[in-house]
């Protein structure tokens, strides 16, 4: 038995004495522990909460009073809530008519309990917290504050789990119930929320008191609210129900919302007709918030960061478009995915971010099929499986059993497996059965909250062999490696099909998964092409060619490139795709076919001598995504896997290789010329600098931020990015001391985080060493600043000296940096490749990052990025070299 503490005994004693033993909380020894992850569900949950909030940009704290309708499902002493950086005033609660007395019991971090002078339910009740929380200066969590244009603004971001850091409430997104807002703000300013203002009314003081109208059932997550002294900007109406839409900025940057306003409504309505459901909410404002990198599908209140959805006409770029369009398209798509239909446990996010993800690309390639969007779909497909390939990978439904786990969550695998699953599935049965399912699932569950088995069920009707073969890619980490091998003998065409798992050089993985692939294969079949599918759910499988007029010519073993797998193809299948340039294949599997060579090399089932000997004739292809995807296998190579004495060869191989584009293109755009060309400039020119190391092309970049630095207008939009990165990688302190006040003075947060990254490129060690400290002062906002260090970490000349910084300004950076930042910091590191720095990297974070939110996994995945780098450039490295030494450039120098 524990003994009572001595507090205890004398409260004990004292109560006693005076009479009142019936007044105290029924514990009487020391206090209760609280939860250790979950809150317990079984005992309570909320009806209603109604949230009345006093806030004033530029103060660090604000004052709250929530009451919280409640449903006690038995009888209970005491009550737990979540809760982080609030300080509780005072509690109280009415039950059965009866006022209740209760304790608070504050806990460090995440929790508080309210301990009641007699256990109370089960039945209705209410409670009444008032409190105090922080408005921070540093993070982007809870409700915190940013300076634009020399006022202040405040804003709310409580996804993940920062609801807490507002409001003591049950953080969990199952919790589902409405949510009355009020908020007492300066009476000159814009207070906003999730719904329209119910009334404002000035309570002197230079005060007023905004109160909102009641939501629809919300979890804690996807509340919000902003004030501050915004311009709001109509935009019109949207959807079937006329919904009103709005883009809010901050002061006199209303001119910078014309493309959003413009965009907004036909966005919503391609939703709209998608879904068979109306807009779900009754207002539509999105909110541009300065130095955000993010944005958040708030009901009724999107919001975005500033440099997204906010941009001068005269800075704006067509990436910057299609980047808007982009993400507007995935958060409008979580109003109904998400947010009407809500996940009820963060082991299932994937069905908001993989869906949302998705969506946009489906919507975006509706909206502006020429921006081709389904190719960047499928390159964040194939980034995502670099990652899946990992042994440290997450499975889509990974168990969430910590804070660290929610935080992780938030990932490629997540947003970028997730939608491609989606893709891979919808393709496999048909876009009007998958999009039959989806209507069903959203109408079964909607102002509810929903798990992937219901998400499955309604996807499937009564086809069980697609919600098992779904769930296999759901409920294990990794990427199915198919291989293909065509038979002709006998007469009849099939093809010989096997699974693996896909491995990179150097992993501990073993290879016992099994999938079930929905493998997709097209063909030559006379004079035209044929397409059949086949799941393969066992280790091999042969599909018989039914189309086949004969031997195919060719085959491609991932029809569309939607099939979520690498392919290595036998014989030569892969020699009959690449014949003339690939000339057979359309731009998506060419695309793909080229990730899965760059993917073989990684796997050592290819030498990276014979995927650089393939990648010339892919390059002078005419489409943009070909030419850049090529540089997946053609770049990066010099810093690990080139010896120092073949690096000139390299170099005029890259040159030999894009020069000639690059040098037609030019770095400056010309009248009339295509959206392709502005969209491979910057890539071509950045490889001709910066990997081929090309005088001519450093000369240009280097007079050309010259000339940007004193007159914005010398270089396009962009441009700018390229240039001043350039310029810094063989700049000296004359252009480091030029960049340093630039940035002071930049009022563009995109050109400015620009400038600061390009601090840190600076090749000089002394340039560094004198750079990282600027992280430590308040020169610049801090959430900008860090740019620097990690532009240090990104050169092998520079690279000690950024690791150095770390560890001997450790204390001093994770005080200084947003909270967690720490778990961010290996990354600085993630450009070793030697056992001897992966050593030390491990000794030195472990106990320390791994104390921050999410950063145990970071390090497992930095550590086994340098162990795979490792065994990467001991197999490849020769045949780099062989293929090198071989190597007889196209300007006939001999070799």
């Amino acid at each position: 038995m524990k003994r009572a503490s001595t507090r205890s005994l004398a409260r004990l004693t004292m109560a006693l004495a005076l009479g009142m033993l019936a007044a105290l909380p029924v514990w009487a020894g020391n206090a209760p522990a609280p939860p250790k992850f979950r809150l317990p569900s079984e005992v309570a949950g909320p009806v209603r909460y109604a949230v009345d909030l006093t806030i004033v940009p530029d103060r660090d704290t604000f004052t709250g009073a929530i009451d919280i309708d409640l449903n006690f499902k038995q009888s209970t002493p005491i009550l737990w809530l979540n809760a982080d950086k609030i300080a509780v005033k005072v509690a109280s609660l009415s039950s059965a008519g009866q006022e209740v007395a209760v304790e608070v019991i504050p806990t460090p971090k995440d929790y508080v309990g309210f301990a009641f002078a007699h256990p109370v339910g089960p039945g209705a009740a209410r409670l009444h917290v008032s409190y105090q929380g922080e408005i921070s200066r540093k993070d982007m969590q809870g409700i915190f504050q940013v300076k634009d244009g020399g006022e202040w603004y405040v804003y709310s971001q409580f996804e993940n789990i920062g609801a807490r850091r507002a409001y003591p409430c049950f953080d969990e997104p199952a919790y589902k119930v409405p949510w009355q807002l009020t908020l007492h703000v300066k009476k000159d300013q814009v207070a906003l929320s999730n719904t329209p203002a119910l009334s404002e009314t000035e309570t002197g003081n230079g005060m007023k008191t905004a109160k909102f109208v009641e939501t629809p059932p919300l979890p804690s997550y996807l509340v919000a609210l902003t004030v501050g002294n915004e311009d709001i900007v109509d935009a019109g109406t949207a959807g079937e129900k006329h919904t009103k839409v709005r883009i809010v900025v901050p002061h006199e940057r209303a001119a910078e919302a014309k493309y959003a306003a413009q965009t907004t409504p036909d966005i919503v309505n391609l939703l709209e007709k998608y879904f068979g459901i109306p807009y779900p909410y009754d207002k539509l404002d999105e909110v541009a918030i300065p130095l955000a990198g993010y944005a958040m599908e708030h009901p009724g209140l999107v919001t975005y960061g500033a440099s997204i959805i906010a941009v001068k006409p005269e800075n704006d770029t067509l990436n910057r478009q299609r980047e808007w369009v982009s993400v507007a398209a995935h958060e409008l798509a979580h109003q109904w995915f998400g947010d009407l239909v809500t996940t009820a446990w963060w082991d299932d996010i994937w069905l908001n971010e993989g869906f949302a993800s998705w969506m946009a690309n489906k919507i975006v390639n509706e909206y502006h099929p020429e921006w081709n969007m389904n190719i960047s779909e499928l390159n964040a497909s194939q980034g995502a499986m670099e990652n899946d390939a990992l042994v440290s990978a997450r499975r889509v439904r990974q168990p969430i059993e910590s804070n660290d786990d929610i935080a992780n969550a938030f990932d490629g695998i997540t947003y970028s497996k997730g939608s491609a699953l989606l893709n891979m599935f919808e393709s496999y049965m048909g876009p009007a059965k998958f999009r039959e399912g989806i209507q069903r699932y959203l109408k079964e569950y909607s102002w509810g909250s929903a798990t992937s088995a219901q998400f499955l069920a309604a996807l499937a009707g009564n086809d069980s062999a697609i919600a098992s073969a779904f769930s296999s890619f759901l409920d294990q980490p990794g990427v199915p490696l198919v291989t293909a091998a065509l038979d002709c003998q006998g007469g009849d065409a099939k093809l010989d099909l096997t699974q693996q798992r896909f491995l990179p050089l150097g992993s501990s993985g073993a290879v016992p998964e099994l999938w079930r692939v929905p493998v997709c294969v097209r063909y030559a079949s006379g004079s035209g092409k044929a397409r059949q599918c086949v799941l393969l759910g066992e280790q091999s499988n042969e599909m018989a060619l039914t189309k086949a007029t004969g031997c195919p010519g060719w085959l491609d073993a991932n029809a569309d490139a939607d099939g979520y797998y690498r392919v290595l193809y036998q014989n030569d299948l892969l020699g009959s795709l690449l014949k003339d340039g690939g000339h057979e294949l359309p731009l998506a599997e060419k695309v793909s076919l080229i990730g899965d060579i760059y993917a073989l090399t990684r796997s050592g089932k290819m030498p990276l001598g014979r995927a650089l000997g393939l990648a010339p004739a892919l390059a002078q292809d005419s489409a943009r995504q070909v030419v850049t995807k090529t540089m997946e296998i053609t770049t990066g190579l010099g810093d690990n896997l080139v010896e120092p004495g073949l690096l000139p060869r390299y170099r005029q191989y890259l040159v030999d290789v894009y020069g000639a584009r690059a040098r037609n293109l030019g770095w400056a755009s010309k009248p009339g010329e295509s959206d392709d060309s502005r969209l491979l400039r910057p890539s071509l020119e950045g490889v001709l600098a910066n990997q081929a190391e090309d005088p001519q092309a450093i000369a240009e970049a280097e007079k050309l931020a010259m000339a940007w630095l004193g007159d914005h207008k010398a270089v396009r939009p962009d441009m700018v990015g390229v240039v001043l990165t350039t310029a810094a990688r063989h700049g000296d302190r004359q252009l480091f001391d030029r960049m340093r006040l630039a940035a002071r003075q930049e009022k563009n947060e995109d050109f400015r985080g620009t400038l600061l990254f390009s601090l840190g490129l600076l090749p000089e060690p002394d340039i560094a060493t004198a750079a990282m400290p600027i992280v430590l002062t308040d020169e610049f906002d801090n959430r900008q600043s860090l740019n620097i260090l990690f532009g240090v970490s990104q050169s092998p000349k520079t690279r000690d000296l950024a690791y150095s910084f770390v560890k001997e300004n450790w204390d001093a950076l994770v005080a200084k940096l947003p909270t967690d930042t720490g778990a961010f910091l290996p990354y600085v590191a993630a450009g070793y490749c030697d056992p001897q720095h992966r050593q030390d990297v491990q000794s030195f974070f472990e106990g320390r990052s791994t104390k921050y939110t999410g950063g145990p996994r970071i390090l497992a995945q930095v550590l086994e990025g340098i162990d795979l780098c490792v065994a990467y450039k001991k197999a490849q490295a020769p045949s780099v070299a062989e293929f090198l030494q071989n190597y007889a450039a196209r300007s006939g120098e001999s070799r």
